[in-house]
């Protein structure tokens, strides 16, 4: 089997994951408001379910898309997935700040999923993603909401874990 080769040179796409990297020093210059194991498990969070539906669904036998320059593993691609460790760290630090509660969680996971499809369709145009067999952005709504959704579920099991600590 051949690998595909999209580009050969430093360009757009790779200017787009190191951009993408830089976002790491907010999470550096930010106040504190989680302890240093949960902030360590949001941000891995990201990185693994990144890591997880990228090898689920871009790899055979759905192989729907490829990332960066090449069909094969890079670290490139690596890197790339430490930004869903920095967005995923922002989401949870916003949620936490801004005390989302009720219905509010609902329209915070609905302005998330929107902002991550903007994301992912940059990533689309400057060549970090390339479909296959008529995969649209669109099809990862359903995975932005199951992850996002299921991240806060997560908080709120460490708060009532954290919670039943202190007792």
């Amino acid at each position: 089997m051949n690998e595909v080769v999209y580009e050969k040179s430093f360009d757009a796409n790779e200017w787009f994951v190191l951009i993408n990297l830089l976002f790491i020093i907010i999470v550096f210059i930010l106040p504190r408001i989680f302890n240093r194991l949960e902030s360590v498990a949001y941000f891995l969070y990201g990185v693994f379910i990144a890591m997880f539906f990228d090898h689920t669904i871009s790899v055979g036998p759905w192989d729907f898309y490829d990332v960066n320059d090449s069909a094969a593993y890079q670290l490139l691609d690596f890197l790339s997935y430490l930004s869903f460790g920095t967005y995923s760290y922002l989401f949870m630090y916003l949620y936490v700040r801004f005390k989302i509660k009720g219905f509010f969680n609902i329209l915070y996971i609905a302005v998330w999923t929107v902002f991550s499809l903007g994301v992912e369709w940059v990533g689309l145009k400057v060549g970090l993603y390339h479909y296959d067999k008529g995969f649209q952005s669109y099809w990862s709504i359903s995975i932005y909401l199951l992850v996002q959704s299921s991240q806060i579920l997560i908080y709120h099991l460490i708060v009532k874990t954290r919670g039943r600590a202190q007792e």
